[in-house]
């Protein structure tokens, strides 16, 4: 099997570097900001839903495109870490700018004990500093082929556990196909407190999987909503 090139960019991600990279918030964020309303025709709800901080919050959405995170970043206003699928740091380019926009890599059909680790790390830095950025999941692990949510995956759930995090639900809704000024929805919904996850102090993975559940409905609802 031909080896991707670049591959060791996710071998060698910077794992130690919990401190965000402030190119994000000074240059990257405002000039994605810009695109995505050049680009799209996009409508967001749900502000008043949104943090003071991302610190110590879990944000969790539907997953349609591979920009979906650039969305939730740009008009949530917060700064997040997101996880991002591995291939996607194959690219040296690639791994540059998803490194300075503070996402790091997950292999997705494994228990990636790495990317976890450091998911844990980056809660646990939230409660030594508010100002680093929270976490984003997309829970179903890829992207839904006829973008229709899926059923999630129960990692928010193992790290909320962990981390005693809530949990912002949002959802991306568009029509077809992403193109030239096609509308989008960004809608962020109300935070779910950890207490309402009914997750205990052990391990379950009935309660996780309640959790997750939980988690997706409340996206799903969301979503339903399309450009009401």
């Amino acid at each position: 099997m031909k080896e991707f090139p670049g591959k060791d960019q996710t071998t060698q991600f910077p794992w130690d570097r919990i401190k965000p990279h402030k190119l994000l918030k000074a240059i990257l964020m405002p000039i994605v900001w810009a695109l995505l309303r050049l680009l799209f025709s996009v409508q967001v709800t749900g502000r008043e839903n949104l943090p003071k901080k991302s610190a110590g919050v879990i944000i969790t959405c539907n997953h349609l495109h591979s920009i979906d995170p650039a969305f939730l970043a740009a008009f949530s206003r917060l700064s997040w870490r997101f996880m991002a699928k591995a291939e996607l740091f194959h690219n040296s380019a690639a791994a540059f700018l998803l490194r300075h926009a503070n996402a790091f890599p997950v292999e997705r059909d494994i228990v990636d004990r790495k990317a976890l680790d450091f998911a844990l790390a980056v809660m646990d830095a939230c409660g030594q500093n508010d100002r680093y950025p929270g976490l984003g999941i997309f829970p179903e692990g890829t992207r839904s082929p006829d973008g229709i949510p899926k059923e999630g995956k129960t990692g928010a759930a193992v790290i909320a556990r962990k981390t005693k995090a809530d949990i912002l639900p949002c959802s991306i809704y568009h029509e077809s196909k992403l193109k030239f000024r096609r509308k989008i929805t960004v809608r962020f919904g109300e935070i779910i407190p950890f207490a309402d996850l009914g997750l205990g102090e052990t391990p379950n993975k009935r309660q996780n999987r309640e959790a997750t559940d939980q988690i997706m409905a409340a996206i799903t609802r969301l979503w339903e909503m399309k450009h009401d």
